[in-house]
């Protein structure tokens, strides 16, 4: 068993993360992420409804956190953050910062009630990569710090995203090694999501705290 989550499988991210890993750009020191939609009150969708889990954390915010975990060195250990309940009491706007003990930081904005560009960009020493459309991004620039030189990098095709996450699936079934699905990831993510609801005292029906 394991999170269906795009970000952990798309081909763009693994050729990022390599390039991240073999020190060309420098180290990771801010990554900031924007993901917002305008969705009408609505207490029977599941976009508000506090019944069916509704709000931007979990629908939306569980894209933003996982591309800023993906590109952490460690966990982050520092979480702060402010929210905007919704007429039916779920989460319609937050902010979110992050830090880890590398001293990575984050900064991330989710609406469920105004328009954002879905926006990552992940700063280095040596300049910074922007992606557009991140949760299943084919595409990313990356802006070099002193020429200000563009580089386009391309991996995948959006339209296979699910493809994607049941080749990685096979595998780890297949070779017994999970790895590949980043379940520690998952679990990183679920923590920050469960300890930001207790901050807002945000509780869906039936959980226990």
């Amino acid at each position: 068993m394991a999170e269906a989550m795009t970000i952990w499988h798309m081909p763009l991210y693994k050729k990022l993360w390599d390039i991240i890993e073999s020190g060309e750009l420098g180290n990771v020191n801010m990554i900031t992420v924007n993901f917002g939609s305008f969705k009408e009150y609505n207490m029977n969708n599941r976009f508000f409804n506090v019944n069916l889990a509704g709000g931007a954390l979990l629908d939306i915010g569980v894209y933003a956190l996982s591309i800023v975990r993906s590109f952490m060195k460690d966990t982050p250990e520092m979480v702060f953050s402010q929210w905007l309940p919704s007429p039916t009491g779920s989460d319609e706007q937050a902010t979110i910062l992050l830090k880890n003990t590398s001293s990575q930081m984050a900064a991330v904005a989710l609406s469920m009630h105004s328009k954002q560009p879905k926006r990552a960009m992940v700063s280095c020493e040596k300049g910074y990569i922007e992606i557009m459309e991140f949760p299943r991004a084919s595409k990313a620039v990356f802006v070099d710090a002193e020429t200000g030189e563009r580089k386009e990098f391309a991996a995948g095709e959006t339209e296979n995203a699910l493809y994607y996450e049941m080749v990685d699936m096979e595998e780890a079934v297949c070779t017994g090694d999970a790895s590949i699905m980043k379940l520690s990831f998952s679990r990183d993510i679920m923590n920050i999501m469960t300890s930001l609801r207790k901050d807002w005292g945000m509780q869906y029906l039936g959980e226990k705290w």
